[in-house]
């Protein structure tokens, strides 16, 4: 691949494995929506509760905020390809299960909620690995195709499994729909089996459960790149993902269409989302990004003022095939920007964050909008999240957003060896770690300015605690001083430097006046 090429959006479809796993994602994906579908229906059918029938999408949202960050950790922490199959196979068992409880008429709402939790909890576990094997298929320039790819096949299947769950609904009945959801999972487990990853060179040191979390969080609370998306994702959700509990009540309420017509119209949503999907690359090569996502919210409120006055399934349709081109756009570049945002080092973590805070709005909605349908009208509540896109649009200039996949992440060569002239065991510490420069007089704000770069990243890495002081005497010496937690934190901060990150250190070098280069000291806390 030469570089500046243009990648073409069926480019990863190239990689035999890539395109396994893709193609068996589509038919999983059309049985997942298409217990959706069953779930929500079965749940109008059981009680005339709003509530309860917001919170259908709750219960198999809601997991991926309780265990979402244990799933990042584990993603990075475990054997993927293990990971995703044990998932997978738990969610086959528990749609197999669910479907027989209501073929046998044992299913209440209570039932049906508890199941789809534990489907949710299935699909928890499952995704942050599932979307961190992107770059461990396709090379890095490929991963916005990938990431669209992965995209149009959940939209693929939103457009065919709503309209074919709402038939076999019609036709056989919601356990039909459950046990077809069941057999739709066993292609992503050949998939999976037949997968072998290239192998993975294990870091220096392990790292437990708890501190891989620590450290992820860690990392998002230094990392603006990271965030930007993560709370831009956070606001067009909370409105416009109330679609998804709004839908249901929608159809049989106003529209007084059947299960077959509530499929058509999510079939229409996902008609959309395709295409946002095919016409991105094109608008990406002509307008600013954040232009983009802005007229996505522009769009998605447009269509859903329309929804407000929709009378006739046919009307609802045509709001609902441009509500799906504004989400898709819009969500693609956020999941691209979370993905290129970040080492490989993390990259699972990142994404339990952005799914923490994608799927634990959609949780959170699932009661929020179904409450408020009760008490203001399910259409008037389309118009209040219409008003909250709008308002959302205030959140570019403070969280501009921004994707550079040219940007090396890669592991720098590693740091020079650490030796303590102490016997340090990992455990050791804390460790406050001290590298003095001496920097001329007219060049200290440049590299004051400098340094406060590099103290993101020490931090983001590993530090817990970093000052840069001056000398009062001498002017020109300069003292950087960051503390870590112990010796085992401050290996791993050396693991986790960047060729990104190396540009920025080696540009505090360059300041540095000497024969030699800056003397760097290693303390460990004493206490007696």
């Amino acid at each position: 691949m030469k570089v500046g090429e243009k990648i073409s959006l069926t480019a990863p479809l190239g990689v035999p494995a890539f395109r396994a796993l893709w193609s068996a994602n589509v038919v999983s994906n059309v049985g997942t929506l298409m217990q959706a579908v069953g779930a929500a229906w079965l749940m109008t059918g059981l009680t005339s509760s709003t509530v309860l029938v917001g919170l259908v999408q709750t219960s198999s949202t809601l997991p991926v905020f309780l265990v979402g960050l244990l799933a990042g950790a584990m993603a990075d922490l475990a054997d993927r390809k293990a990971l995703l199959f044990w998932s997978q196979l738990w969610m086959m068992v528990m749609a197999a299960l669910l479907g027989t409880l209501t073929l046998l008429g044992l299913t209440t709402p209570w039932v049906l909620l508890g199941l789809t939790f534990a489907i949710g909890l299935g699909g928890a576990i499952n995704l942050p690995a599932w979307q961190a094997t992107v770059q461990d298929i396709v090379p890095k320039p490929w991963v916005t195709a990938a990431v669209s790819l992965n995209s149009i096949s959940f939209n693929v299947a939103r457009a065919v499994g709503p309209a074919l769950g709402g038939l076999l609904v019609a036709v056989a009945g919601p356990a039909f729909v459950f046990f077809a959801n069941a057999l739709s999972i066993l292609a992503v487990l050949f998939a999976i089996k037949s997968w072998k990853p290239a192998p993975v060179a294990a870091p220096r040191l392990s790292e437990n459960i708890p501190g891989a979390i620590r450290a992820g969080l860690r990392y998002l609370l230094h990392a603006p790149r990271l965030q930007a998306p993560i709370v831009r994702a956070v606001a067009f959700n909370l409105c416009a993902a109330a679609v998804w509990p709004l839908l249901p009540l929608l159809a049989r309420d106003v529209l007084k269409t059947t299960a077959t017509g509530y499929g058509l119209l999510l079939g229409a949503f996902g008609l959309g989302s395709i295409l946002a999907v095919v016409i991105l690359p094109r608008l990406r090569s002509r307008f600013a990004l954040d232009r983009i996502l802005g007229l996505g919210a522009v769009l998605a409120a447009v269509a859903f003022a329309g929804l407000s006055q929709a009378r006739e399934p046919w009307h609802a349709g045509i709001c609902l095939f441009f509500s799906g081109m504004a989400w898709v756009g819009v969500l693609v570049n956020f999941n691209v920007a979370v993905q290129t945002a970040v080492p490989d080092w993390v990259r699972g973590r990142a994404l339990s964050f952005y799914m923490l805070a994608f799927q634990g709005v959609l949780a959170f909605n699932g009661a929020l909008w179904g409450w408020l349908a009760g008490v203001i009208g399910i259409q008037q509540c389309f118009d209040v999240a219409a008003v909250g896109l709008l308002a959302g649009l205030g959140l570019i200039r403070f969280f501009p957003l921004r994707i550079d996949e040219k940007m090396d992440l890669s592991p720098s060569l590693p740091w020079p060896e650490t030796h303590a002239g102490l016997e340090a065991d990992p455990e050791d510490g804390p460790l406050l770690v001290t590298i003095a420069y001496r920097v001329a007089e007219e060049n200290a704000g440049e590299f004051r300015s400098l340094m406060r770069h590099l103290r993101e990243r020490r931090l983001r890495d590993g530090a817990r605690r970093w000052r840069l002081y001056q000398d009062a005497k001498e002017p020109e010496h300069f003292l950087e001083l960051f503390r870590l937690d112990s010796w085992g934190e401050h290996l791993r901060q050396h693991e986790r430097v960047t060729m990104a990150d190396r540009e920025i250190e080696a540009g505090a070098l360059a300041f540095h006046r000497g024969p030699d280069r800056p003397l760097v000291r290693h303390y460990f806390g004493r206490e007696e």
